[in-house]
């Protein structure tokens, strides 16, 4: 969903406190992918609950928040917080505000109506906001869902309906005759052109010069739904006048003016290139190659699969974001997790596929609930639209406590704490090892010395370790069993070192290595908020 302001700009907007990139991440290695081990998901604001309520971090409510705008003005982040029917924004101290959109009913469950209204805020009314896009003098343009309508937001805080009026259709011409079906997402060119996922006409229209033309054919295929038949959308690669989408429903244009697809129905993201006059398949599938639908299938299954990107597999692909190695960021949706298309591979980044999360923690080993936007924050880190969770995360690599630098000594990470032992870590034919001091203090184990042998035990889990051997007996709830180390524990000036690594995993402890540093990083894969 995404999003054409200056790249320079934003990320000089974004050099505070609450984005900043992380100094773990100053590792020599540039793609977002190969730091993915160090990255968290943290929660900028909302707690959880489906309300309408301003405040700052986690006392702020959304629902169904889906889409995210960086302001480069401000630093803050826009957001449509679709079912409070409201355009809202979070400052840079977390603090979150209205800018459009205003209560003039309630219907079921006591929720916001929608509506069609311009004026300024508190007079504005929006039908179920999505996709977000600025232009070059920081104005921000809404496809306005539900209804079927493109309104711009400008920094006076006045919206006003640019396209359609409220009347489904897929009329071209004049922008003020035009006609959409629930457009889900918009990007805009720094020169003011305006591309829209018109999502149930299934093709991307173009708002340019007061009028509006189609790129891509219109549906041509029908199939039975309920009782009625319905056209649904088809595939095909080839020229812009021929290509076919299937509820495209993510938009964001590269550094070349071309423009990236969700092509959420066909469980693809694809490519138009307006030089080449083409649309091609850039993950998710081949180019021009497409397996067919079933007689009465609307969609493509969706699945799950890291690798090449032919052969990577999507979710309900949605909002994506563009970083500034030129790699394409992609909230899957119903895959519950962030993905990144770069050099030809799909990577996930955060999230656990296929299962819903709401804490926070290591990005591996926490979660989203149908996450529907992603917007590049600058650096290493992006923010997050988690719809079913009523959140906005952050998505960050791990940050080193302050000053830490390389050193003689190996340095040992607990969370964020430097963890000061007796004697340092010490690494030997590839593994480190520590005192078993620091996995009784640190990792919550007791310590006991029986027959030569070092006992550690936590509630019904204990291992018996001897010096000079590599495997271990491991009892667990009375269940016995020989366990190989990776290295056998050694003494040395009277301590006995062990692996840290077996405990810290055997903890429940997410272990890295941190080179760039000189240190062994351990964290709870969950955090306490």
């Amino acid at each position: 969903m995404k999003k054409s302001l200056s790249i320079a700009a934003m990320a000089a907007a974004l050099l505070i406190t609450a984005f900043e990139p992380s100094a773990a991440a100053g590792a020599s290695a540039s793609s977002l992918a190969v730091k993915k081990p160090l990255f968290e998901i943290h929660t900028l604001a909302g707690s959880g609950e489906f309300a309408y309520r301003e405040g700052k971090g986690g006392t702020a409510t959304f629902n169904q928040p889906t889409s995210l705008l960086v302001d480069a003005a401000s630093g803050s982040i826009v957001l449509a917080d679709t079912r409070n029917q409201r355009i809202r924004a979070i400052a840079a101290d977390g603090a979150t505000s209205t800018l459009a959109g205003t209560d003039w009913s309630n219907g079921e469950w006591d929720l916001p109506l929608g509506g069609l209204n311009d004026g300024k805020t508190g007079e504005s009314v929006l039908n179920a906001p999505g996709g977000l896009a600025a232009d070059a003098k920081g104005n921000v343009y809404i496809a306005d869902t539900e209804n079927h309508a493109i309104r711009m937001l400008d920094r006076a805080g006045m919206l006003t309906t640019i396209a359609g009026n409220g009347v489904i259709g897929n009329t071209d011409g004049p922008a003020t005759e035009a006609r959409f079906y629930h457009p889900l997402d918009i990007a805009v060119t720094p020169d003011g052109v305006i591309y829209v996922a018109d999502t149930l006409n299934h093709v991307i229209r173009v708002i340019e010069a007061g009028k509006v033309s189609t790129i891509g054919a219109l549906p041509e295929r029908a199939i039975q739904s309920s009782e009625e038949a319905e056209l649904a959308g088809n595939f095909a690669d080839g020229p812009l006048a021929g290509a076919k989408f299937n509820e495209p429903s993510g938009l964001a244009l590269d550094a070349k003016g071309n423009l990236f697809v969700s092509d959420t129905g066909n469980q693809r993201i694809r490519y138009v290139d307006f030089g080449q006059g083409v649309v091609t398949t850039v993950a998710g599938g081949r180019t021009g190659s497409f397996p067919g639908y079933g007689a009465e299938e609307a969609y493509v299954s969706g699945d799950y699969a890291d690798g090449k990107a032919a052969e990577a597999r999507f979710n309900a692909p949605r909002g994506l974001a563009v970083t500034a190695e030129g790699g394409l960021l992609i909230a899957d949706s119903l895959n519950h997790a962030i993905r990144y298309l770069k050099d030809g591979v799909v990577t996930t980044l955060a999230g656990t596929p296929g299962d819903t999360g709401r804490v926070d923690g290591v990005a591996s080993a926490s979660g989203f609930n149908r996450p529907t936007d992603v917007a590049w924050l600058g650096g290493d880190s992006f923010a997050v639209a988690d719809a079913n969770n009523n959140r906005i995360g952050v998505v960050k690599p791990y940050a080193l406590p302050t000053g830490l630098k390389k050193a003689a000594a190996i340095h040992l990470l607990l969370d964020r704490q430097l963890v000061v032992t007796d004697a340092a870590p010490v690494v030997a034919n590839g593994t480190t090892f520590v005192p078993v001091r620091v996995i009784t203090e640190q990792l919550g184990f007791t310590v006991q010395y029986k027959a030569g042998k070092t006992v550690l035990s936590r509630g019904e889990l204990s291992y018996t370790v001897s010096a000079k051997a590599a495997s271990i007996a491991k009892s667990e709830s009375g269940k016995a069993q020989i366990v190989n180390l990776s290295a056998a524990p050694f003494y040395k000036e009277g301590r006995l070192f062990v692996p840290v690594r077996f405990f810290a995993e055997e903890a429940g402890l997410d272990v890295q290595w941190l080179s760039h540093v000189g240190a062994v990083l351990l964290r709870h894969k969950q955090f306490s908020n």
